[in-house]
């Protein structure tokens, strides 16, 4: 636990002194006494503060997800494990200042450069043997790994003339790091009917029967287990046998998503945004294909051949896909093709392959696909690929953040 003087403080020990030397030189016992009496608040101050702040342990619980830009909430856990007695003082005044800094993984220099969030909660009285719980909201304006903690604890009580504080290290290392997922932006209605009318034009929606809701099917035979809201009770007379609604489920269509991350150069400000808007965009798509639901899911990056996700969709592949992109570099390896035929090869002949890249390219003209000019899967490929350049002022037709 460590202590400092206030600026209140500092002002009240500075009187006090110029008391205690005036009554010293002048001789005055009266002066001298009151200089004494003035004493006894710091005394206390400096007591009672630690006191207050002993024993005082904070748990931090945070959200499940963090998304950039979006505004997310931290609950914080303050107990007072001492006991419940005459002898033991209560938490007065306390301060819990929490601190957020954004990891760089290639870049020490950088980090050291950026100033960390320090978010601070006020607790006003933490009883002995109770626990008290305050919440703090935030934003972080970019996506990647961050550590927060530790938490620093202080205090100013009991009249604000001494500031004791402590560092509250976090027993758990894994709670002290955590990732932000990329922005979320919005598609278009443009996109979603572009998407819908391909769907049906090339017959990709397979229904079958189902006792969910949905679409009217036709009737079947009572069951057993069948729920009594299902009876259709006309046709139940006209059969003169019990019978219930059937409905059709929809199965929809697959999906292959992959991201460009290959950068020869350095990046600029034009192309730095250019790929932060491919993160998004495809951060954003694979969140709508989620909602979707009932769809299989390839996703991969250009970084390796094996380096992909593969299944039906759901939340921990979404997870993975969307830590993916939170930590996402350009890359010097290009392995786009390699990548691009593996996704051919594991996927159905029937699903939507997407690439979303930060630069504009010509698949047939690009010296990055001249060995494959002549092979018959290049060929099958570009007649399946969807391009989509976030470098092109056509994407804000289909997105926006």
């Amino acid at each position: 636990m460590k202590i400092s003087i206030s600026r209140e403080g500092f002002y009240f020990l500075f009187i006090v002194l110029m008391i205690l030397v005036g009554s010293v030189i002048r001789e005055v016992n009266p002066m001298l006494l009151f200089a004494a009496f003035l004493c006894a608040p710091l005394v206390i101050a400096w007591r009672l503060g630690r006191r207050s702040l002993r024993g005082l342990q904070v748990r931090r619980i945070l959200p499940m997800q963090i998304f950039a830009g979006e505004p997310f909430i931290v609950h914080l856990e303050a107990t007072n494990p001492k006991p419940n007695s005459w002898w033991s003082l209560s938490s007065w005044g306390i301060v819990v200042v929490d601190r957020i800094q954004p990891l760089y993984n290639n870049s020490k220099e950088k980090q050291e450069k950026i100033k960390p969030y320090e978010p601070a909660v006020y607790f006003e009285y933490i009883p002995n043997g109770q626990t008290r719980k305050k919440s703090y909201a935030g934003r972080l304006p970019q996506r990647g790994r961050y550590k927060i903690g530790p938490a620093m604890i202080s205090t100013r009580f009991p009249f604000g003339f001494f500031r004791h504080w402590m560092e509250q290290p976090d027993t758990n290392s894994e709670n002290t790091e955590f990732c932000v997922y990329p922005k979320l932006g919005k598609l278009s209605t443009q996109w979603k009917t572009r998407q819908h009318e391909a769907n049906e034009n090339q017959q990709r929606n397979r229904y079958r029967p189902t006792r969910v809701s949905g679409e009217f099917l036709g009737v079947r035979g009572w069951q057993r287990g069948d729920s009594k809201r299902w009876i259709h009770w006309r046709a139940w007379a006209k059969h003169q046998e019990p019978v219930v609604r059937q409905f059709e489920q929809n199965q929809n269509r697959d999906c292959a998503v992959l991201i460009d991350l290959y950068q020869q150069g350095e990046f600029n400000e034009v192309q730095r945004e250019n790929f932060e808007l491919a993160i998004s965009f495809t951060a954003t798509l694979v969140s709508e294909l989620t909602r979707r639901g009932g769809c299989n899911l390839f996703f991969s990056t250009n970084t390796g051949y094996n380096d992909y996700l593969y299944g039906l969709i759901c939340l921990p592949i979404v997870e993975s896909i969307l830590y993916r992109l939170a930590l996402a570099e350009p890359s010097r390896e290009d392995g786009l093709a390699q990548t691009l035929f593996k996704a051919i090869s594991q996927i159905d002949p029937s699903a939507e392959l997407i690439l979303i890249t930060p630069a504009s390219f010509n698949l047939l003209q690009s010296p990055r696909f001249q060995e494959y000019q002549a092979d018959p899967r290049f060929r099958s490929l570009l007649q399946r690929i969807r391009v989509i350049d976030t470098s092109s002022n056509d994407l804000e037709t289909i997105f926006s953040v």
